[in-house]
């Protein structure tokens, strides 16, 4: 059962794990590393951003493990079920991007051993109401695309 989806997410979990490792390399060899994390007590792994570039790659997994449930290889490919599908990613997107976040934030904090001072983020009311700001429209056009596919033959 490999549909359309699931050969482009396992594309893309390999385009942002190459992303990935080509950054790790790319600031080993120009110094970045050495010089940004240099005295400072940062791991370089943070001092070269993988781990913020890491949520990507957290991203693109999700997308394979959800794959299989956004689209059916047996659905036709009607005008409807592509509406339908673009509604489904425009509305899965976001989700998948905060959780992703979540997965590097929790992991970046558990290495650091920062969750006394940097987890203190997921407690405050702020975080959130700025969530809903920015990623509610995504949610709302992804389902009103839902809706309207139904109208659309």
């Amino acid at each position: 059962m490999n549909g359309p989806l699931r050969v482009a997410a396992r594309a893309c979990l390999l385009a942002t794990l190459t992303a990935l490792v080509v950054d790790a390399v790319l600031a080993t060899l120009t110094g970045l590393v050495a010089v940004a994390g240099a005295g400072d007590g940062t791991p370089w792994w943070v001092a070269a951003h993988l781990v913020e570039r890491g949520r990507w790659v957290a991203a693109a997994a999700l997308l394979v493990a959800v794959a299989g449930r956004i689209a059916s290889p047996e659905e036709p490919a009607s005008r409807a079920a592509v509406w339908r599908f673009v509604g489904i990613a425009v509305a899965t997107a976001p989700l998948l991007w905060i959780t992703a976040t979540w997965i590097v934030q929790a992991t970046l904090f558990t290495l650091a051993g920062r969750w006394e001072v940097d987890g203190q983020v997921f407690l405050a009311a702020g975080y959130y109401q700025s969530l809903l700001r920015g990623y509610a429209p995504w949610l709302l056009a992804g389902a009103t695309t839902i809706a309207v596919s139904r109208h659309v033959a």
